[in-house]
């Protein structure tokens, strides 16, 4: 038996998800975006985080066995 990520599991040729593991046991990792005050290309790092949160990206992110947060 062996315990990986989800994405690992999903993109892997040849390996089958039985299934998540229990609440109780249950890691989540949550990972955030934000724009540097110091970024010397704002626009662009905003434009990135937008496209983030599209519809076409959630469907990849989904894809992949990760959960989106839902917006603010």
């Amino acid at each position: 038996m062996v315990i990986v990520v989800v994405t690992q599991i999903l993109t892997t040729p040849g390996v089958e998800l039985v299934g998540p593991l229990p609440p109780e046991i249950k890691i989540t990792t949550s990972f955030a975006g934000a724009v540097s005050a110091n970024s010397t290309s704002p626009d662009t790092a905003l434009a990135l985080l937008k496209f983030l949160r599209s519809e076409e990206a959630i469907k990849v992110i989904r894809s992949q066995g990760m959960m989106p947060a839902s917006s603010p």
